[in-house]
């Protein structure tokens, strides 16, 4: 069911050492003793860590050894019915308590299963071919009971090429799912129609500012608060050039022959919901695409995740990805990256897409330009200087 569960189920041993107890108790010890509060701890703990099927063996058992204690030892009369009462009292706790688990277990299973289908309405798969690009995402909530939260990713086929969004939502859980359709809304109207990527980080902007103000507030937080960070790309048709806007979001990454690099998206720039304290900051940044290059869009869901020192996580200092630059074997091996840096405890979402030019596009035969990578520690530049740094407006 969930990781806590699993846990909890590691200690299905419990009841059969305690009605083992309780036996040894009985046989060993003076007949002024019981075993009765060890059977009745036996039942709880059967309860707790498994089935119901379960439970009520483990009860049966229980009973059945009380029942030999009452006809063989020397209680008296009134302290052998106690015993047999208590145990009787306990067990129905147990079977009571159990019923209720399952009951809540059956209930928790539909919210998830509901929270799945909402995940599959507003963040459907990503097209896996987009022109000349092939394209991969992967998303995990932080809680596995949600399995849904704050972050989001949307890929759109456009006269200028493809656009990316990948944001963050500030907040988690079901209460983030309103305000991702908000933006996701938005850059899917808006993509195809805006000439370039500021125009469109104005349009995402607005609509973030204005759900919070005329409509019942989206992100479940003060108005103060509410804001998503963004990360808005463009790849030209022929993919060949690259362009991005960053809304306070992580910077993405660069694969080339099995080089992982950082690009620079300048300073920090406001997010989503607050840009219009700072018009027209967080111009686009040109830099240049490749072939066989794969770019890497993340959340602060891996760049924040951080090991049992403390320590966060870097994917240029501990990812090791394959040197064929396949997105979804680039995303697995991030994934399996972050977990074994987290022990598998996370406190965050993670959302990534990656996107790599395998040079033609597969419907129309458009064929993208190629580039070379002059050196591995440095972004991939062309003419004009791109690549190395902000290019001003694309």
């Amino acid at each position: 069911m969930n990781q806590g569960h699993s846990r909890i189920q590691e200690y299905l041993w419990l009841a059969p050492v305690l009605l083992a107890a309780s036996v040894a108790l009985e046989l060993l010890t003076p007949t002024i003793v019981s075993g009765a509060a060890l059977i009745a701890v036996a039942a709880m703990a059967a309860a707790i860590t498994s089935s119901f099927r379960y439970t009520l063996l483990v009860v049966a058992v229980g009973i059945a050894i009380s029942g030999v204690s009452a006809l063989e030892g020397h209680h008296g009369y009134p302290a052998e019915i106690v015993q047999i009462v208590e145990v009787l009292i306990a067990s129905a706790l147990a079977l009571a308590l159990r019923r209720m688990l399952d009951s809540q277990s059956a209930r928790f299973s539909l919210v998830r299963s509901t929270a799945e289908e909402l995940q599959r309405a507003i963040l459907p798969p990503l097209p896996t071919i987009v022109g000349p690009m092939t394209v991969a995402c992967r998303y995990e909530a932080a809680y596995a009971e949600a399995r849904i939260g704050g972050d989001l990713y949307a890929v759109e086929e456009t006269p200028f090429g493809l656009r990316l969004l990948i944001a963050d939502v500030r907040g988690k859980g079901l209460g983030a799912v309103s305000a991702v359709s908000v933006i996701i809304g938005a850059f899917r109207e808006r993509a195809e129609s805006e000439t370039d990527l500021t125009g469109l980080a104005a349009r995402l902007d607005h609509a973030v500012a204005r759900s919070v103000q005329e409509y019942a507030d989206p992100f479940d937080v003060d108005a103060a608060e509410a804001f998503a960070t963004a990360l808005l790309v463009e790849i030209d048709r022929p993919g060949t050039t690259l362009r991005l806007v960053n809304c306070g979001h992580p910077a993405p990454y660069l694969l080339h022959d099995g080089a992982l690099i950082r690009l620079d998206t300048g300073e920090a720039t406001l997010p989503l919901g607050m840009r219009a304290l700072a018009p027209g900051a967080g111009g686009p940044h040109t830099y240049d695409f490749p072939l066989g290059t794969t770019l890497l869009c993340l959340t602060d869901g891996v760049t924040e995740a951080r090991n049992a020192r403390g320590v966060f996580y870097d994917p240029c200092r501990d990812l090791r990805p394959a040197t064929d630059g396949d997105p979804e074997r680039l995303i697995d091996a991030l994934f399996a990256s972050v977990g074994h840096w987290t022990s598998g405890e996370r406190d965050d979402d993670m959302a990534v897409v990656a996107v790599a030019r395998h040079g033609a596009d597969r419907r129309d035969g458009e064929v993208g330009r190629n580039g070379e990578v002059g050196r591995d520690a440095e972004p991939p530049g062309g003419e004009g200087g791109r690549g190395s740094g902000p290019a001003g407006t694309g």
